[in-house]
């Protein structure tokens, strides 16, 4: 097992999930959205006063993602089960996932184009459908889950650390499909994925310290 691979793989973990709660924080610190059922002026005036936020906002979502998918594909290679029917399935939830945030970052450049152009209608429609991929996204595999299922039975990772997987995985999914009928419950979600967040962060430096460690 190369050192270089547990490197790659460690950095893509540790930078992932930096972007990715800088993504996530950003409504409750430097980039204030506006309320669901907000006019398409209140949408106007948020894309004109946020536009370089949004941008930032944007790439940080994608590139985060990106970075994650990674790490968690490149777990599944390092650990020699993305031949199995979890490996495989881990491919395939990268891929939805991935797909999914590139749906989600078109249409906030979307409304943002559209409110650059004086569609004032078409960036309320961009808004609307931006806002559905905070349920779809939990309705979707959870990759948390199905990573935690590949890695079952390897020593890539301390066993705590795949159990715990398993478990925010499935918390993660279970929350997802209540959230569909009770939009409080997305504030428990939100507890969750900063747990997959410190999970990410120290599964990538037990990753690198561990194999650092052996001869």
């Amino acid at each position: 097992m190369k050192l270089s691979n547990i490197l790659l793989t460690s950095v893509c973990g540790l930078v992932g999930t930096i972007a990715l709660t800088l993504y996530f924080s950003a409504p409750f610190n430097w980039l204030p959205l506006p309320p669901p059922n907000a006019t398409s002026a209140e949408i106007f005036v948020f894309g004109t006063k946020y536009h370089n936020a949004i941008l930032v906002d944007t790439w940080l979502q994608q590139f985060g993602t990106i970075l994650s998918v990674i790490f968690a594909l490149a777990l599944v290679q390092l650990a020699g089960t993305s031949s199995t029917l979890a490996g495989r399935l881990t491919l395939l939830t990268a891929t939805v996932i991935t797909s999914l945030s590139l749906a989600e970052g078109t249409f906030v450049l979307g409304a943002l184009q559209a409110g650059g152009n004086r569609h004032l209608e078409a960036a309320l429609t961009c808004f609307d459908l931006a806002n559905v991929f905070i349920h779809i996204f939990l309705l979707a595999p959870s990759l948390f889950l199905i990573l935690g299922l590949a890695l079952k039975g390897t020593t890539i990772l301390p066993k705590f650390f795949i159990v715990t997987a398993i478990v925010l995985g499935v918390l993660f999914q279970s929350l997802g499909v209540i959230a569909l009928f009770d939009n409080q419950f997305l504030l428990v979600v939100i507890v969750v994925l900063m747990l997959q967040n410190l999970w990410t962060i120290a599964a990538s430096i037990t990753l690198l310290a561990r194999r650092k460690s052996k001869p």
